[in-house]
């Protein structure tokens, strides 16, 4: 009996007993399923996006960038197809053996592929270009050794191409890929990192025409990271291609120039229609190649271009600033026509030399005599302009110099565009320099304190041709740039310079006559530059036709004044007579003839 009433105790004590574990068993799969619950049924888009993270990959589409023509139709910046060599971030974990193995087929080292690996993957799950324009040796080895390099891909690359080379590479510029600091800048514009910009001239000025919108396609792939194909679960985001743009520039005329140059003068020459600011050549010698930077460069290559002392990179045209010599005569002609002076005004005789304090020489030994104004423009007479600058004074002879945009930037589509010098009483003062009444002599003839571009010389040619009309030099054809009249200025002080620069290529005491282009009449004017480095630099402007001037030019031929006649002239008679090729001249016949008379 006892045996019996102690084993009934027992088991009503474990049955008490259980329940505690019961209630346990229940509350942890209550939790259990209301965990699953919340997993697979309140947060399945927040899990389900983390899965296709790793399943599907979204690949940013380039878009094509568009291409730059010259007036004719010229291609002179397009895109070729190159393939790129990719590392993705998910495989971060067996980077250990990847790398060195990618090492020995792309020709790295490997450590220094190490941190290049870990600095681009850094920050970003995406897919990143590893090696840009491989070679096909280079991706076929990595296809073939694919199962031994996880994380390792190829993919289409879209690279620049510029057919003509280094011609007008000053005006096309290059395009570079963006940097860290660029990218985490430009990003929300729609670049990716790696991705190329412009980094110069038109490729800069319009990157956000060119550039377009980016798009995407999607990659499936599987656990081992292996692209299995397409996804067809998410829609591709086609890419919108970036607009063309037209140049004003004639790739046939550049040429001419840019051969003309050569390899060994340095200088520039810009040609402009003088009646719209349309360029038609933009030339900087030496040049540079920009599909070098479109590719990867070594950079011993990359020191060699920038140590370079020559500056291929520098764009003389609108960079470098050059005391313009004679070429300002007719400015201060203007300023005398525009201060009571005439075309018939003369001074004291030339003899070789005026003195004023001190001898201020004239280029002919001998002088010139007695010159009118024509005449003087003609001969480029140092005396004669020495007397009418001195008696014009330098404030009328300053205000006439800005009138024709001396001092500012033109405002040409092109960064980096120097404003030069217009000195006047107020850039002494700013100065601390006292001016003197003998300084004026110098800033008369084109020497002393006064800077400009060859662009502005071109511009300012321009307006005596055209008789006043003020244009914005311009690259893009299909902007519109404003133009109009210098106001102030009487269209008779235009017609006195212009007759001068007639009679300096088409008279026999000319100092040009080798601008000359046959049935065609070439007005212009020399000018010498004094350069305290070397020898002096040769300047020429001029314009043609006479009567309906369609071209300006202005060549600067830096440190040619040991040369036999001006390199500046020869440079700007070869571009002329090219020109006369494709732009007939209607009155040339009747030109000739007024010439003649």
């Amino acid at each position: 009996m006892q045996s019996t009433k102690s084993s009934g105790t027992d088991d009503r004590s474990l049955h008490r007993n259980g329940w505690p574990l019961i209630f346990l068993s229940l509350l942890l799969l209550s939790i259990l399923g209301l965990r699953l619950f919340y997993l697979q049924v309140l947060s399945w888009e927040t899990y389900l996006g983390k899965s296709d993270d790793k399943r599907i990959k979204r690949q940013i589409i380039e878009a094509p960038r568009g291409y730059i023509y010259d007036r004719n139709g010229i291609v002179l910046a397009e895109n070729r197809m190159s393939y790129a060599i990719t590392i993705d971030p998910f495989e971060r974990k067996r980077f250990d053996e990847t790398v060195p193995r990618l090492a020995r087929f792309i020709k790295e080292d490997p450590e220094e592929l190490r941190l290049t690996v870990a600095s681009i993957t850094r920050g970003t799950n995406n897919p990143q270009k590893l090696v840009r324009d491989a070679d096909f040796r280079m991706l076929s080895l990595v296809e073939e050794n694919m199962l031994e390099l996880p994380g390792v891909g190829s993919v289409f690359d879209q690279r620049r191409n510029y057919p003509q080379g280094p011609l007008a590479c000053h005006v096309m510029g290059y395009m570079g890929e963006l940097s860290s600091d660029e990218y985490n800048a430009l990003k929300e514009q729609g670049y990716y990192y790696g991705q190329s910009i412009g980094r110069d001239g038109i490729e800069k000025k319009y990157e956000h025409m060119l550039k377009g919108i980016n798009g995407a396609k999607f990659e499936e792939r599987n656990y081992m990271n292996r692209v299995l194909g397409t996804s067809h679960e998410y829609d591709p985001d086609p890419p919108t291609p970036g607009n063309n743009v037209t140049l004003t520039l004639d790739a046939r005329l550049q040429t001419v120039v840019e051969e003309a140059f050569g390899d060994t003068l340095l200088g520039s020459l810009v040609a402009l229609n003088p009646n719209t600011g349309e360029i038609l050549v933009m030339a900087s010698s030496p040049r540079y190649d920009p599909n070098d930077f479109a590719t990867v460069m070594s950079s011993e290559k990359y020191r060699a271009i920038i140590n370079d002392p020559d500056k291929p990179m520098f764009n003389r045209s609108i960079q470098a600033t050059y005391p313009p010599g004679s070429t300002f005569k007719m400015l201060t002609a203007i300023a005398g026509l525009e201060n009571g002076y005439t075309e018939k005004s003369k001074f004291k005789s030339c003899n070789g030399g005026y003195y004023f304090g001190r001898l201020y020489k004239c280029w002919k030994r001998g002088g010139h005599g007695s010159l009118d104004m024509v005449g003087a423009i003609t001969n480029s007479c140092n005396v004669y302009f020495y007397q009418l600058g001195r008696k014009v004074g330098l404030d009328a002879w300053h205000d006439t110099v800005a009138k024709f945009g001396f001092g500012e930037k033109t405002s040409i589509d092109l960064y980096w565009e120097e404003a030069g010098t217009c000195p006047g009483q107020d850039y002494y003062d700013r100065m601390g320099v006292a001016f003197s009444p003998g300084m004026i002599l110098n800033l008369a003839i084109g020497q002393g304190e006064t800077l400009v571009t060859v662009l502005q010389l071109a511009r300012y040619t321009g307006i005596i041709a055209t008789k006043g009309m003020k244009t914005t030099p311009h690259l893009n054809m299909d902007e519109y740039y404003e133009t109009g009249r210098i106001e102030g200025i009487a269209e008779h002080s235009y017609e006195v310079t212009r007759e001068g620069m007639r009679g300096v290529v088409n008279r026999p005491d000319g100092t040009a006559k080798s601008a000359r282009v046959a049935d065609h009449v070439i007005s212009g004017k020399t000018g010498t530059a004094q350069n305290p480095h070397g020898a002096d630099h040769k300047i020429f402007v001029g314009f043609a036709p006479y009567d309906h001037p369609m071209i300006a030019v202005a060549c600067v031929a830096e440190n040619a004044g040991d040369y036999t006649g001006s390199m500046a002239v020869k440079i700007s008679q070869m571009l002329l007579e090219e020109y006369f090729r494709y732009y007939p001249d209607p009155d040339a016949e009747s030109e000739t003839t007024v010439a003649a008379k």
